[in-house]
């Protein structure tokens, strides 16, 4: 580990809480992206259940409002903007005889890389954008937007469609990488496509989500080895491409965040080779900082002035950079996950690894503070932990959400379920937590 440095742009901290804090106010009632206001993963609301369960033989549900089934395969998060609540999926079709993956390379950059867990090219499937009515659960419309061939296998833990939904308010905007960007009304009419072409990923799916920055919306589309990245940016209003910066970066699944530095916003963007910001307005780079070294999957998250980083898919790594330099702050090589994002809240950054192994550090200096926190039984995690209200959840595959204590001493308050495997992350609106489980979207909130 590299010892931090205590100087920590302090002019740069004030700026971004206050930013930070105007988010989470103006959107306390909205959670309209991957990872909610700002993608940080933070909910301000206070008045949540921590506890409940679902029902079970001769055992009524606790705190759960509602439950609405959602057909095919989808690990994009809910999304939700007042009563409106989007979500993505996949059905798989018929199967097509002949049709193959595109040839990969492997890190040799030589042809031929086939994954042992890749699958499904060889099927139509049928992408479907889902809008459903808070209060109620009830569907108030489905679209499909795409239906026919993928341009690549997926692993078989992931699906097509992975990437969660960002909406303004006006406009919800599924993105389903190789098939294609779509901006639907809150009605369900169809304003705009776009097709991105191919974004080929090793057979391994999609996984990155669409973020927005003030009319535009963003998308990071690294692929293969390097060859034919690229960030691009469009027009939310109408889906004209704004401006599109190349990148020298392999494959990735992290979604970029906006951090504001000093004077200038900054589009942090993970990759394996360098972090590198950009001006979110023109795509012009900033500054590059060291690389995550693995393929980055998690997304980046800020807290007191520094972005923090992990990648955990061969090594683990996690690293600080500062915002308006680029400077390496501290490095830390263990707890980082292969999935799961990482989580800030005030003073502290914290791992989980997929075995829900917690690890809290310093989020200035990089002191440890623990690390191998347990959750109460064995579990693999893919969700990404959220928080509110100094309590951090984390969902495992179970469907089991473990409500752990923030703060530099690990504590785990309590263990809820909703009975069924769960691979996307929770969202938190309107005093409600939103899970989607791997057949029913769940609310929970109080009923008693």
């Amino acid at each position: 580990m590299i010892p931090g440095r205590l100087g920590v742009g302090r002019w740069a901290v004030g700026s971004l809480l206050a930013a930070l804090s105007a988010t989470a106010s103006a959107a306390n009632q909205e959670w309209p992206q991957w990872r909610g206001p700002g993608g940080h993963g933070i909910s301000a609301e206070r008045d949540l259940p921590l506890e409940w369960a679902a029902a079970a033989a001769g055992t009524p549900a606790v705190n759960i409002k509602w439950k609405t089934e959602i057909p095919g395969r989808g690990h994009s998060s809910p999304i939700v903007w007042r009563n409106r609540l989007f979500v993505t999926t996949a059905i798989k079709g018929a199967h097509v005889p002949g049709r193959k993956a595109p040839v990969h390379l492997d890190f040799n950059r030589q042809p031929g890389y086939v994954h042992p867990d890749t699958l499904d090219v060889d099927y139509r499937h049928t992408l479907k954008v889902f809008a459903v009515d808070t209060a109620t659960g009830k569907i108030v419309w489905e679209r499909t937007a795409y239906d026919g061939t993928m341009a690549d296998d997926r692993h078989k833990k992931n699906t097509y469609a992975t990437s969660t939904m960002v909406t303004d308010g006006e406009r919800a905007y599924a993105f389903f990488e190789s098939a294609g960007l779509y901006a639907y009304s809150f009605e369900g009419s169809l304003a705009w496509k776009k097709d991105l072409g191919p974004i080929i990923k090793a057979g391994m799916g999609p996984g990155t989500s669409p973020i927005l920055y003030k009319d535009l919306i963003i998308v990071q589309c690294d692929q293969e080895m390097g060859d034919g990245s690229f960030l691009i940016a469009l027009n939310r209003r109408n889906g004209d491409e704004v401006w599109r910066t190349a990148r020298a970066h392999r494959r990735s699944w992290a979604t970029p965040l906006v951090v504001s530095a000093g004077n200038r916003d900054e589009l942090i963007a993970s990759g394996a080779e360098s972090v590198v910001a950009y001006d979110p307005a023109t795509g012009k780079e900033l500054w590059k900082a060291r690389g995550t070294v693995s393929h980055p999957i998690p997304s980046a998250v800020t807290t007191r002035g520094v972005v923090l980083l992990t990648a955990g898919s061969s090594s683990k790594n996690a690293l600080a950079v500062r915002p308006g330099s680029g400077e390496l702050l501290w490095t830390y090589n263990k707890g980082a996950a292969y999935v799961p994002s990482p989580i800030a809240l005030g003073d502290y950054f914290y791992m989980v690894s997929d075995a829900g192994l917690m690890t809290c550090l310093d989020a200035v200096t990089g002191e440890r503070k623990y690390e191998g926190g347990r959750p109460p039984v064995p579990a693999t995690f893919t969700a990404s932990p959220i928080a509110f209200d100094d309590k951090i959840l984390l969902t495992s595959e179970d469907g089991d959400t473990f409500v752990v204590k923030a703060g530099p001493v690990h504590e785990v308050l309590r263990t809820n379920s909703v009975g069924e495997p769960v691979y996307a992350s929770p969202a938190v609106a309107n005093g409600t937590i939103y899970i989607r489980g791997e057949r029913h979207l769940f609310a929970i909130g109080k009923t008693r």
